[in-house]
């Protein structure tokens, strides 16, 4: 790699990145975060928001994650020694153009914001999958710095996007409500960072407010057992494959009460086949009344979405 120009000033006392990484597998296909460094004498602050978009309308809520360190170098080494402010602008715009060159499926778009003397400045480089998948990729000069930069940042905070499942699971009752004590969140907030985005498709301030909005959680009931309840209701859990795709409705069985209450020859009746093992196995949970032995329960559970489409149906 060529020698990058170094600092004849100062470097910057504070630098603030905006990152769209873009997968061709979703939804989301879209995640932000904005990273703040900042100059603390031999150490540099560090304070990282990440912002996923929601995955679908079905829950309309942004997750939101911030995290906050401080690193044991000055700014001037985790940036290798580049002043930003010295980059040349033709060199930047040289490496935009390759983004052109064959097809992208992945990558990152990264704006660097920067105050240079009296004048703000904005550095631009696409970090693309063939920068980041490929063994020896040809990646240009200042682009690979800018990708040496996040390679660093990421160790420190937990993990980039390529880092993390592509098809998370997660339960929306254990969200966690999105942070409020940061001023960058209050930044991010009233849209001061949104321009680093271009034309991505989701803006920070949009996402910010998103991420307040309250989960919606799905649920499963016991909407019929007739003739008789079962003493002991352990609920079906609602399998994590279904809920990826959306499947819900009620469940018809039946069952035989056995001599000591447990049930017998648990059968289904009807109902989305995704749900049916969930029912069989919770049912054979299930405690009735030893009175009731010989008795043939009728039975139905309900799995509902409680989403917002599912809603407009009824």
């Amino acid at each position: 790699m060529a020698q990058r120009p170094k600092s004849d000033g100062p470097f910057p006392a504070e630098i603030v990145i905006g990152r769209n990484s873009f997968i061709d597998i979703g939804p989301p296909f879209n995640y932000y975060d904005l990273t703040f460094l900042r100059s603390d004498g031999n150490k540099t602050d560090v304070e990282r928001v990440s912002l996923t978009p929601p995955a679908d309308a079905c829950y309309p809520r942004a997750e939101i994650e911030l995290k906050h360190l401080k690193l044991d170098e000055p700014l001037s080494s985790l940036l290798e020694g580049t002043n930003p402010c010295t980059i040349p602008e033709k060199k930047l715009k040289a490496e935009l153009k390759r983004r052109k060159q064959g097809s992208v499926f992945s990558g990152m778009n990264v704006s660097m914001q920067v105050q240079c003397g009296e004048r703000p400045r904005v550095i631009r480089a696409d970090i693309l999958d063939r920068d980041i998948f490929e063994e020896h990729p040809n990646t240009p000069e200042y682009t690979a710095w800018s990708q040496a930069l996040f390679e660093k940042l990421d160790k420190a905070t937990g993990g980039g996007r390529w880092d993390k499942p592509i098809f998370p699971i997660s339960n929306p009752a254990k969200t966690t409500a999105a942070p409020t004590e940061s001023a960058a969140l209050q930044a991010i907030a009233d849209g001061k960072f949104d321009s680093l985005f271009g034309d991505a498709p989701d803006r920070p301030s949009v996402l910010y407010r998103l991420s307040h909005n309250l989960p919606r959680t799905p649920f499963i009931e016991l909407t019929k057992s007739d003739p008789v309840h079962p003493a002991t209701y352990i609920d079906p859990l609602f399998p994590p494959l279904a809920k990826m795709a959306r499947v819900h409705g009620v469940v018809e069985f039946h069952l035989t009460i056995g001599a000591d209450g447990s049930p017998r020859d648990i059968s289904i009746d009807s109902g989305p086949k995704m749900l049916w093992q969930s029912v069989i196995d919770a049912a054979a949970k299930w405690k009735f009344s030893p009175g009731d032995a010989g008795k043939t329960v009728n039975g139905a559970v309900r799995f509902g979405l409680n989403c917002a489409s599912e809603d407009k149906q009824k």
